[in-house]
């Protein structure tokens, strides 16, 4: 009886690094993004960490450590940071100890890159590290953070409006660029008016912005289950009285 031998060849494929190149979770500094409305345009900050126990030493091949593109809804690139800028071309290094991180602010002002300005709508700001070495190795895979993004409708008399609630307490800060150094506002259900017409004056009228603050108190017997609870900011035309430029705020 002849015996047969069967070899079982078993392969193992693995991803290929260059010798002393940085993967992954060993030695990789944390890239951080975050993209918010602001006053002019949309404020970005991004953030490196070092998270490990040990001192990281980044190496640029430029005086550019960062660099971020902003998409449209379909994909496309609209604006690219780094277009018309120059960098001094030399080697630049950072040190973060052990927890320490390294914050860079930066300001898009809703205009592509040849200038033109872009519709209200859904985008995505993906930011990059430009650091090349860790400590002396190679990078090897490009580090990138990507965040949404959604640029609403400019409104011409209120923007940066934020609202604080504690129990049943509301406070309401923004800006305002109001005709008659004053404005109104309402809260609503969609049904049922919770809190009447009230005045709200602000210490400068347009066409300058001024900061305003005010604050409500809505108790929970108000608020009916399962109807949005909208606050309603608003100018009255100074001769017939009509509303312009409302601008709705949901309470939560």
């Amino acid at each position: 009886m002849k015996k047969a031998i069967v070899i079982l060849l078993f392969i193992v494929s693995t991803a290929y690094y260059p010798t002393g190149t940085i993967q992954a979770g060993n030695q990789q500094p944390e890239w951080a993004v975050k993209a918010e409305e602001g006053d002019g345009g949309v404020e970005i900050e991004l953030t490196v960490s070092n998270n490990t126990s040990e001192k990281m030493i980044l190496e640029f091949p430029s005086s550019q450590f960062f660099d971020y593109i902003v998409k449209d809804h379909s994909g496309k690139e609209v604006y690219r940071y780094s277009d018309n800028k120059a960098f001094l071309q030399a080697i630049q290094r950072i040190t973060l100890t052990s927890g320490e991180q390294k914050v860079w602010q930066s300001k898009w002002n809703h205009t592509s890159s040849g200038g033109q300005k872009i519709p209200p709508g859904e985008y995505m700001v993906e930011a990059f590290l430009q650091v090349k070495q860790v400590n002396g190795k190679p990078v090897g895979e490009r580090i990138v953070e990507t965040v949404k993004l959604t640029i609403e409708e400019q409104n011409p008399s209120f923007k940066n409006v934020k609202m604080v609630s504690s129990g049943n307490s509301y406070c309401v800060r923004g800006q305002a660029k109001v005709a008659a150094g004053s404005f109104f506002y309402t809260v609503e259900d969609g049904h049922n008016i919770l809190i009447e017409e009230t005045l709200v004056k602000v210490n400068k009228e347009s066409p300058n912005w001024s900061d305003f603050e005010f604050s409500f108190e809505l108790g929970s017997d108000k608020i009916a289950k399962n109807r949005p609870v909208l606050l309603n900011l608003y100018e009255r035309d100074l001769e017939d009285g009509t509303v312009h430029h409302n601008y709705t705020v949901e309470v939560n």
